[in-house]
């Protein structure tokens, strides 16, 4: 589906000629992944078009917005399992960039959320394993050069020694969340980084909810050991990023902001769920073969 939505980047308008029969050209609507974000700063209109706010309260006119995701088909958005503890998970809005401003360049569209799909051996009240979820939405999704899906990774090893993370969350620990949506290059760390933060020198509560201890092949160590840069609350769910290399204009998904300790930790980085370990699950619920 990656090279499907790749086309998504132009789109046709007619050619402004004076004389003959009308004719029509393709032009790109989008805007060039960038190579590298020097600390966290504003993402650009329709730099992540497949960004994702997701929330709470049935009332559409009182949501609050309380996790990020990505859209990932015509009708589901990839998240986080534990997002769910923040209350029922009504409402997508796709398209935005600072969700309280009118006068951004931006186009958000509100989708309601009709079913959630908890990967089945999800157990957030006892385990940090498989948080993962998917959300379906009540009607097709109106793409645009403001709302696209993004790419999935599905190679269980990764080259790219740093990643991009996006999201709306907390300024810092304690802090309040980010009105417009912000960009951050992280590295990518090895599994045995992670097991001494998590394992090592964590409380006896968090080493019971990793009874296996970080495993390399469903989760994924990313952030920035000096504790300057790094997601925080409201990030959850969000995506971890790296530059697609075969197709303009689009990012591949590696990651789902999962948990942490607290913002700005040194020499902790953060762990994400690995999205390639999870392919064959995603595909048999949004692209089932029959």
């Amino acid at each position: 589906m990656c090279h499907e939505y790749s086309k998504l980047i132009r789109r046709t308008v007619f050619d402004p000629i004076l004389i003959g029969p009308p004719t029509t050209t393709e032009i790109k609507d989008c805007v060039d992944v960038k190579t590298l974000i020097i600390g966290g700063k504003k993402a650009e209109p329709k730099e992540f078009p497949h960004m994702a706010l997701i929330g709470t309260e049935a009332n559409p006119s009182k949501i609050i917005w309380v996790c990020g995701g990505s859209l990932i088909s015509n009708r589901w958005i990839l998240s986080a399992a534990h997002c769910e503890k923040a209350g029922v998970l009504r409402w997508v809005r796709l398209g935005d960039l600072n969700y309280i401003s009118n006068d951004d360049d931006a186009e958000p569209l509100n989708y309601r959320i009709i079913d959630r799909k908890n990967h089945p051996k999800y157990n957030g009240n006892n385990s940090r394993y498989n948080d993962i979820t998917l959300l379906k939405l009540e009607k097709n999704v109106e793409f645009s050069p403001y709302i696209r899906p993004i790419c999935l990774n599905v190679e269980s090893s990764i080259k790219e020694t740093k990643a991009i993370a996006s999201g709306w969350g907390r300024l810092g620990f304690g802090g309040s969340p980010s009105e417009h949506l912000l960009k951050v290059t992280l590295d990518i760390h090895s599994i045995n980084e992670c097991i001494k933060t998590y394992i090592t020198d964590s409380s006896e509560i968090d080493r019971k909810k990793l009874p296996q201890g970080i495993t390399g092949n469903s989760q994924m160590c990313v952030g920035d050991m000096s504790g300057e840069k790094d997601t925080c609350g409201g990030d959850s769910g969000g995506p971890i990023q790296i530059i697609n290399s075969k197709y303009e204009c689009m990012y591949t998904q590696i990651g789902i902001t999962s948990f942490g300790k607290p913002c700005g930790t040194e020499n902790a980085p953060a762990v994400y769920t690995r999205v390639s370990y999870y392919i064959p699950w995603i595909e048999q619920i949004v692209w089932p073969k029959n």
